[in-house]
């Protein structure tokens, strides 16, 4: 507990830079990985006719509208 008391606000930065690299680091490409996943599963269901494919691609069309 004594370490949080007595940082100082470069080790404060030092954190919060770590949080944000790590948050960049994680969701910007998974974000663009599921796009192209997203993509090949419309393809599939493109060339296949098979509703199992829409339908997979409507459940993740309605995750990525919240991101």
């Amino acid at each position: 507990m004594d370490i949080l008391l007595n940082a100082s606000a470069v080790d404060w930065a030092r954190g919060q830079f770590a949080l944000t690299a790590g948050y960049h680091w994680l969701f910007i490409p998974l974000t663009i990985g599921l796009a192209l996943i997203m993509a090949i599963m419309e393809s599939i269901y493109v060339r296949t006719g098979d509703e199992k494919w829409k339908n997979i691609s409507r459940f993740w069309q309605k995750i990525f509208g919240i991101n």
